[in-house]
């Protein structure tokens, strides 16, 4: 088991991983001041002001789109670790990761979200599946703790 952030530990350095996404792109319709017939002029970091087809454009928005998507999926895991942190922090609980893979049958192993317990010394402790995603994992330990602040 390895133990993860808690509210009396240390918070140690994940290894850093490159989950930056970036998008630029302008678009503008372009009337000539000689009068010349307008045009699609697009900039992105890649392209410089340069005239564009409508279909073109229209592709890459497309990749805009796809990439708006993960630009949002990296902030809703953000606010999903934040919480998880304060939920630790403020229950006073640590955090620990299990392999369920080797602990539990094949059957079980997508329905365990998140366990509790306390030990001998009085620690409480979350257990949540290793590599759960970070908006499952807060959700069910969110669940977990209000379902223990009810039968408290």
């Amino acid at each position: 088991m390895s133990q993860l952030p808690t509210a009396s530990a240390s918070m140690a350095t994940p290894a850093p991983i490159d989950q930056r996404v970036r998008l630029v792109i302008e678009a503008e319709i372009f009337q000539d001041p000689e009068g010349g017939p307008d045009s699609l002029i697009v900039t992105t970091d890649d392209l410089a002001c340069e005239p564009m087809s409508p279909a073109r454009l229209l592709g890459m928005v497309a990749d805009a789109r796809a990439q708006l998507a993960q630009i949002d999926r990296l902030a809703r895991e953000y606010e999903a670790r934040d919480t998880l942190r304060a939920i630790v922090a403020e229950h006073d609980l640590q955090l620990e990761e299990l392999d369920t893979e080797l602990l539990f049958p094949e059957h079980l192993r997508d329905k365990l979200q998140a366990w509790y317990g306390e030990v001998e010394d009085g620690k409480k402790i979350v257990a949540v599946p290793l590599g759960q995603d970070p908006i499952e994992r807060v959700n069910a330990v969110a669940a977990l703790v209000n379902e223990l602040q009810v039968h408290a």
